[in-house]
């Protein structure tokens, strides 16, 4: 069951397992094009196999949460982790946030945690992007061509499922979206960090991967085998196998670190 919060004058549909003011909690960010619902049951899954809290929400325009702008700036990354996530924290009571984010989702849990604006106890990315590859533009292209394919689908799962895909579509088309690059704060990351990716992800290169566990030393890479860009949903088994055995209990945090590189 969904509750509602208001966060920055908008109404965000926020899903609660356990209490998230308990201690280490994990806080899921979904992709561009996602929700609640479409986590499907990994944050059940993750509740029992860690036996940590788990918030999950819909960020303003997706879902069930009120609706959002009807366009992006390029800067929409960055903005997200500097308001609205801290702000949903601070008013679910949560000190010690395990970021968990999808694609969009996963970069947003990397600019929060490099800027400093959450107090990420760990971090994990499932095929977060840390810039623009014409890898990604051409994955989006393909979607749009298939937009009311789409739109039919997330219909299921959006109040307005219209606005929600065109504002996501158009800003990978903009020209200055083009030149986003979150490079350079990676290495302000010092929570542990892991780095999940399909090694069949339609929407980016090795170079992701490889692109963060440069920057950030201590960062543990995976490459999740015969898997697209969902790897949660196509690999589900394997990727909450690899999350769980890095952070079976909130008192082994530390797990996430100590990289021995991608593979």
């Amino acid at each position: 069951m969904n509750e509602f919060f208001e966060v920055g004058g908008a109404q965000l549909a926020v899903r609660c397992i356990g209490d998230p003011s308990a201690g280490p909690t994990l806080v899921m960010l979904h992709e561009g094009l996602g929700c609640i619902t479409q986590w499907n049951d990994i944050p059940d899954r993750l509740h029992s196999s860690t036996g940590l809290p788990v918030v999950i929400y819909d960020r303003s325009g997706y879902g069930r949460s009120s609706s959002g702008p009807s366009s992006y700036s390029p800067d929409f990354m960055y903005e997200e982790a500097k308001h609205p996530l801290p702000d949903l924290l601070d008013l679910l009571g949560i000190k010690e946030p395990v970021l968990v984010g999808h694609s969009d989702g996963g970069t947003i849990a990397l600019i929060a945690a490099a800027l400093g604006r959450v107090p990420a106890t760990a971090v994990v990315t499932i095929a977060a992007h840390i810039f623009v590859e014409q890898a990604c533009i051409n994955g989006v292209r393909e979607i749009t061509r298939r937009r009311s394919q789409i739109l039919t689908g997330m219909a299921r799962h959006h109040n307005e499922p219209a606005t929600t895909f065109d504002r996501w579509s158009n800003v990978w088309h903009d020209a200055k979206f083009a030149k986003f690059d979150m490079r350079a704060d990676l290495p302000k990351i010092k929570c542990p960090l892991l780095v999940l990716q399909g090694d069949r992800d339609e929407y980016a290169t090795a170079e992701m991967i490889h692109g963060i566990t440069s920057k950030v030393p201590h960062a543990i890479g995976r490459f999740i085998a015969d898997c697209g860009h969902i790897a949660h949903r196509e690999q589900s088994g394997l990727v909450v196998a690899e999350f769980s055995k890095r952070a079976s209990r909130a008192s082994e945090a530390s797990r996430f670190g100590a990289s021995s590189g991608p593979k």
